[in-house]
C-alpha cells in the first residue's frame, strides 16, 4: 500500500534568507549581477535615507528607480545627520523589528546600502540587531567609492607591498602626517569634516592628491589640483586619496 504524506502548514511554508545588498557608490550600473537578481526577486526593499534640517532625502532610491525597482514595496529608514545617536539607534531597532515581522509573514526582504555593505554602512547596525534576533541573513558586497575614485583618476591604490590606510573624518593635519609615516597611500573619507583646518597643511606638501565627490552621479567632480578646492563647498559624499610617493 502506498504511503500518503500530508504536510502541515508549517512544513509547506518556505523560509527565505534576508539579504543585505550593496548598491555601489552612485553609478546605477555599478552593482553586481547577483545584487540585481536578488533585488528583482524581493517582495520588500528597505533603503536608507537622511534627515537634514527636517528634510528627508535618499541617495540610493534613484538607483532602485533606475532598475525599475521603485514599483516594489519599499520601507525607508531615515537617519538624522547628527553625532547624537539616540534617534538613529531607535530607527535601527524599529527597522529590525519591522523586518522580523515581514520575514515571519513569508516576505522576501532586501536591505540596501550605498557603496559596500560592510564599509561605513548604516546597514551594519541593522545587521547586528537581526543577528540578535537570530534571523537568517546573507550579505552581497559591492564596489566602494574609493575603488571608483581610483578608477576615475586612473591610478592604482597600491602596488607590490605598499600599505593603505582608510581614515574617516580626520580631525587634524598632524593625524594625516602620522598616517603617512607608516602608510604609502591614505584615503580620507568624509573629508567635509574639518576640511578648512587641514587644507592649509595639505597645500604645503609635495604629495599627490586625488579628490572625488559624488562619484558615479551626474554631479561627480574630481580633480588633482588642490587650488580648485580652496573655496569649494565640500559635500558629505567626498573623499581624498593621498599618495606620498
Amino acid at each position: 500500500m502506498a504511503t500518503i504524506s500530508i504536510q502541515t502548514k508549517e512544513e509547506k511554508s518556505i523560509v527565505h534568507t534576508i539579504y543585505g545588498v550593496a548598491l555601489g557608490p552612485g553609478d546605477p550600473e555599478l552593482l553586481t549581477l547577483k545584487a540585481l537578481r536578488v533585488l528583482k526577486d524581493a517582495d520588500v526593499i528597505f533603503y536608507p535615507g537622511s534627515i537634514f534640517k527636517g528634510e528627508e532625502k535618499s541617495y540610493v532610491f534613484p538607483l532602485l528607480k533606475y532598475h525599475g525597482l521603485d514599483k516594489k514595496e519599499h520601507r525607508g529608514f531615515y537617519l538624522e545627520m547628527s553625532d547624537n545617536r539616540n534617534q538613529v539607534n531607535k530607527v535601527y531597532t524599529e527597522t529590525a523589528e519591522s523586518i522580523k515581522k515581514l520575514f515571519e509573514s513569508g516576505k522576501k526582504i532586501c536591505i540596501v546600502s550605498e557603496g559596500d555593505i560592510s564599509l561605513y554602512a548604516s546597514f551594519s547596525y541593522i545587521l547586528t540587531r537581526l543577528q540578535e534576533l537570530q534571523l537568517p541573513i546573507e550579505l552581497i558586497p559591492g564596489i566602494t567609492a574609493l575603488s571608483l575614485g581610483a578608477a576615475q583618476h586612473k591610478i592604482p591604490l597600491s602596488l607590490l607591498n605598499e600599505k593603505i590606510a582608510v581614515v574617516p573624518r580626520v580631525q587634524t593635519f598632524e593625524e594625516i602626517e602620522n598616517c603617512l609615516r607608516t602608510f604609502d597611500t591614505l584615503i580620507l573619507m568624509k573629508v567635509k569634516t574639518n576640511w578648512k583646518e587641514v587644507y592649509p597643511g595639505l597645500k604645503e606638501q609635495s604629495w599627490s592628491f586625488y579628490y572625488c565627490e559624488r562619484l558615479g552621479t551626474a554631479q561627480e567632480f574630481i580633480t588633482t589640483n588642490l587650488d580648485e578646492l580652496s573655496e569649494r563647498v565640500i559635500p558629505y559624499f567626498s573623499l581624498l586619496i593621498i599618495k606620498k610617493g
